[in-house]
């Protein structure tokens, strides 16, 4: 049952319970929408300011879930960074497969076929790497229909660029009523004061100072290539730190009878 809230908001408005899809709730609807459109309208000036293109639309989601959805696991840093970073690569990948394929197939097969693939090379990174994303699917698919902003092989650092801005405005913005990111359960860790672990911080942490470097580039083109390569090193971290603790399941799995 859709439930509808019209206090004002406090604390109890920002509880997870209440904080989420199937409320409809004042807070929600203010909080939730003034940092969506906010963050978008700081993403879109920073872009333009710092010379790095990235694409809008995808973001745009990614800023609506920041806001409004926030104890959703794909809203969080390590899900948005890294999804739309493995997602930009998949669209990449797909548009380069199907122009090999433009003298094999039909014409009008190319661009369903850039597409599907597109999506499922994004879907198949983003669960290898642990980063479930929905809004990064878009990603991958602009590639296929729409002109990019900056040379296609600096796409996924740019894309991850605009993601660690978005998530820095997140941080900024939800942090007045509750934690972010919040805990995935009662063992998470918790270092320097946000619930992720010692790697998945690291690489937050490179990846911000690479968005920093790169955020210099009308100023400094030495800078935004140095953000360029730290940016490709937190990306790396974020995607990788999950295997330090992998448990591999064959055959048989012996918790079920």
């Amino acid at each position: 049952m859709i439930q509808m809230r019209l206090r004002a908001p406090c604390r109890r408005e920002f509880e997870k319970d209440v904080y989420r899809p199937g409320v409809i709730s004042l807070s929600r609807l203010v909080w939730g929408s003034l940092g969506g459109g906010l963050t978008l309208a700081v993403i879109a000036l920073v872009s333009r300011g710092c010379g790095v293109g990235v694409l809008y639309p995808p973001l745009a989601a990614t800023c609506f879930i920041n806001a409004a959805c926030v104890y959703l696991r794909v809203a969080r840093p390590r899900q948005v960074i890294v999804g739309h970073l493995v997602s930009s690569a998949a669209g990449l990948l797909a548009v380069l497969a199907g122009d090999a394929l433009i003298q094999a197939l039909p014409t009008g097969a190319i661009l369903p076929l850039k597409l599907g693939l597109a999506v499922g090379l994004a879907a198949v990174f983003m669960q290898i790497f642990d980063a479930d994303h929905p809004p990064a699917a878009a990603t991958a698919a602009i590639p296929a229909i729409l002109p990019l902003p900056v040379a296609p092989l600096l796409l996924p650092l740019h894309m991850a660029w605009g993601a660690v801005i978005a998530v820095l405005c997140a941080l900024a913005w939800n942090r007045v009523w509750f934690i972010y990111p919040p805990p995935e359960g009662e063992d998470c860790p918790l270092c320097l004061g946000l619930h992720q672990g010692r790697l998945e911080l690291l690489g937050l942490g490179l990846c911000v100072l690479a968005a920093v470097l790169m955020g210099l580039r009308a100023l400094s083109v030495p800078c935004y290539q140095a953000g360029l390569w730290l940016m490709l090193a937190g990306g790396l971290v974020l995607m990788l730190q999950h295997f330090a603790e992998v448990r591999v399941v064959s055959g048989s799995d012996p918790g079920r009878s």
